[in-house]
C-alpha cells in the first residue's frame, strides 16, 4: 500500500500532468534528467555512422587533426545539420523541445549542435568541470539555455558517462574540490536516452576505459537574445527560411542586422508578414 505524502503549512505545490512536467520539475530542482527511449536502435545505428563520416569531412576542411588539436577540438564534430538533414531531424524531436518550451517559452532558437566522440583510453577536453554557457558566474530564477545530450552509445561509469554537480545550477561559484569529489554524479543513460539539464548545471564527462567508442550529440537552445556559436543562418545559406517554425527557430528572425537599414527592412518584413497571417 502506497502511503500518502502528509505535510503541513504548505499552500503551494507543484502538480504534473505528464511525463514532460516531471522532467522540467527535475531540471528546475535538480538541474538535470534522463527522458529514456527517445531514439530507436535502427536510428543509432545511422546516427553513428553519420556522426563519423562528417567528422572525417570537417577533419579534411580544416586541413588535418594537427589544426583541430590546437583548439582543443579533435573528436568534436560542430553544427551537423549543415552538412546533413538528419540532425535537423533529431534537433527538432517533439518530446525534447516539449520540455524545452515548458523551460524556455514559446520563443527559443538553436544555439549550437555538437557531437562528442569519446574513444576508449584517448583524452577528452570535455573531461573538465565547465557551464555550456561558459565563463557565466550568475544565477537566474529562470533559465537562460537547456542542453539536450543525446546518448548515442551507452553512457556509464565504463564508458566515460556525463559526471553532473546536482543544483549547480543554483549557485554561482565553481565549488570546492572537497564538495566535488563528495557529489558529484555519473548518469548511467541507455543508448537512445536524452540527458537534459540547465546549462548553468557544472558537467563533465570521463575517461572512456570500456573498448568501445561512446558518442553524444548535444544541443544547445537557447533564448533568442543569446548569440550563436556558429550562425546557422549563414551556415545553412537561406534553407529553411521559408518555414514558419524553422525559420525563428534556428534564427533567422534573431540574426543581429548589418546596418541600421538592413534591421529595419527585415523587422519591415517581419511584421507584414505577421500581418498576412
Amino acid at each position: 500500500m502506497t502511503q500518502i505524502l502528509q505535510s503541513y503549512g504548505v499552500r503551494e505545490t507543484t502538480d504534473l500532468a505528464g511525463t514532460a512536467d516531471s522532467i522540467v520539475e527535475e531540471i528546475r530542482i535538480m538541474g538535470y534528467s534522463v527522458m529514456r527511449g527517445v531514439l530507436s536502435d535502427s536510428d543509432l545505428g545511422l546516427i553513428r555512422e553519420k556522426i563519423d563520416q562528417v567528422y572525417e569531412r570537417q577533419v579534411s576542411e580544416i586541413g588535418g587533426l594537427p589544426r583541430l588539436a590546437e583548439i582543443n577540438d579533435v573528436n568534436l564534430v560542430r553544427l551537423l545539420l549543415a552538412y546533413d538533414d538528419l540532425f535537423l531531424t533529431i534537433a527538432t524531436n517533439a518530446q525534447v523541445l516539449e520540455v524545452v518550451e515548458k523551460l524556455l517559452g514559446d520563443y527559443f532558437i538553436l544555439g549550437q549542435q555538437n557531437a562528442i566522440i569519446n574513444p576508449p583510453d584517448v583524452g577528452n577536453y570535455q573531461s573538465s568541470w565547465h557551464r555550456d554557457l561558459s565563463y557565466q558566474h550568475f544565477v537566474c530564477t529562470r533559465p537562460l539555455a537547456i542542453s539536450a545530450l543525446f546518448c548515442i552509445d551507452d553512457f556509464s561509469l565504463e564508458t566515460g558517462g556525463t559526471h553532473v554537480l546536482t543544483c549547480s545550477h543554483k549557485f554561482e561559484p565553481f565549488p570546492s574540490e572537497q564538495f566535488v569529489k563528495k557529489y558529484e554524479h555519473c548518469v548511467s543513460a541507455q543508448a537512445g536516452c536524452v540527458l537534459i539539464f540547465d546549462a548553468m548545471l557544472f558537467h563533465r564527462a570521463d575517461a572512456n576505459t570500456s573498448k568501445s567508442t561512446r558518442r553524444a550529440l548535444n544541443h544547445l537552445y537557447t533564448l533568442p537574445f543569446l548569440k550563436q556559436q556558429i550562425s546557422i543562418p549563414q551556415a545553412l545559406q537561406g534553407r529553411f527560411r521559408e518555414d514558419p517554425f524553422l525559420r525563428k527557430f534556428l534564427g533567422y528572425d534573431s540574426e543581429p542586422g548589418m546596418n541600421v537599414t538592413d534591421w529595419r527592412s527585415a523587422k519591415i518584413e517581419r511584421t507584414r508578414k505577421l500581418s498576412r497571417e
